[in-house]
């Protein structure tokens, strides 16, 4: 191991769910701050900047959910006079951190799905259904690839849970606007390159790739002159680095432990994990190939497994091929995108907020609620005896 290595393995902090405070890196700034960042994010004392995306990591694991990391989200705020909010996946667990932020929950309509991976979609129903209950009133609306069958696109499968939301959105008819069970799909070719949002200033762009099953895609983010640009799951692909092109601000690519690692951690065979990784993932040493041909102000290594043990394994690895500034996301690692700098840090955690509403952008309208069932004037219990009391 060289010196350079080991200095940098020795200034890495503990992880967040040890105590760690900061962000998983040992050059959390790259540029020249136009101000002065504090250490930690505290949601609500830093406004957003007109002109600036703020790209924070809501869930960084992976299928196997736990408190420590939330399944696959990344929530991208920009800075334009609607102050958008994107989410590029909505894995379990993704939203209970969103819930940290501070942020209006009639601000998150717009979903962009890389795949239909289970991890990568499991809270569009608590979206939908849930957060209509706390304060979201118009409707969610949902981009996403096509499939090499119908059976396998996004559109059947916002159908599917539309349909499967029926008496989630039944019950609550009445006291929610008639907007708020709406959830239009814009279904597009995975197999293309191409645009696929362009509003307010922001241009989605969608780039296919490698993993699993044909129908996965990774998506780029231009705004104000700055880009970020999201792997989604991937096996390292030409399409992710022609979709690179230019200068890219931050670049959050996936990558899984070595196989040696994920053996040990899931109680599977070396050749089993390293089969699953070669047909799905990348490795630390292949993200960074893909770092070394894109060249990122700022890269980010996301969906993985996060351990003492498994951070200095993927550095080490990484190490061997890259050499430039690098932060291993954890869940609520957050960064502050801008002309001048990049800057990586960590989120101050709540973990009982209100949920804040905000303004809606649409006037809502209540209809009628569905009549109470006749057997229930004898089956509920009298209480207007204690409620007067």
């Amino acid at each position: 191991m060289s010196e350079a290595i080991r200095e940098e393995l020795e200034k890495l902090p503990l992880v967040t769910y040890l105590g760690g405070t900061t962000a998983l890196t040992a050059t959390p700034s790259v540029g020249e701050p136009s101000r002065e960042y504090a250490d930690i994010f505290v949601p609500g004392d830093e406004p957003l900047e007109d002109g600036e995306l703020r790209v924070t990591v809501l869930g960084s694991g992976n299928p196997w959910v736990t408190r420590a990391q939330a399944a696959s989200s990344i929530l991208v705020e920009v800075g334009n006079p609607e102050q958008d909010l994107l989410v590029l996946d909505l894995g379990a667990g993704s939203l209970a951190n969103f819930a940290s932020l501070n942020l209006p929950t009639n601000k998150l309509d717009k979903v962009f799905f890389t795949h239909l991976h289970a991890d990568h979609t499991a809270d569009l129903i608590t979206l939908f259904g849930s957060y209509r209950k706390s304060g979201r009133v118009g409707p969610v609306h949902v981009w996403g690839p096509s499939g090499a069958e119908a059976q396998f696109g996004t559109k059947h499968f916002v159908e599917h849970i539309t349909a499967a939301c029926a008496w989630d959105s039944e019950s609550t008819r009445g006291f929610h606007g008639n907007e708020s069970f709406q959830m239009p799909v814009t279904e597009f070719d995975f197999r293309q390159t191409q645009t696929v949002y362009d509003q307010n200033g922001v241009r989605v762009t969608a780039f296919p790739v490698i993993h699993a099953l044909e129908g996965a895609v990774g998506y780029r983010i231009d705004y104000a002159g700055l880009t970020f640009v999201h792997s989604g799951d991937t096996r390292p692909c030409w399409a992710l680095v022609k979709a690179c092109e230019g200068d890219v601000d931050l670049l959050i690519h996936e990558c899984f432990p070595p196989p040696e690692v994920i053996a040990k951690v899931m109680g599977l065979s070396v050749e089993r994990a390293t089969m699953i990784i070669n047909q799905a993932h990348t490795m630390p040493a292949t993200a960074g190939k893909v770092f070394s041909l894109v060249k990122p102000r700022l890269a980010g290594l996301w969906h993985t497994l996060i351990s003492p043990a498994s951070v200095p394994e993927m550095f080490r690895s990484l190490r061997k091929v890259y050499d430039g500034p690098v932060v291993q996301t954890q869940d609520l690692t957050i960064f502050n995108v801008t002309k001048e700098a990049v800057v990586a840090r960590q989120v101050q955690v709540n973990p009982q907020p209100q949920a804040i509403p905000g303004t809606p952008t649409i006037k809502p309208t209540v209809g009628d609620r569905p009549a109470d069932p006749v057997r229930w004037a004898e089956a509920l219990l009298p209480v207007d005896d204690v409620l007067g009391l």
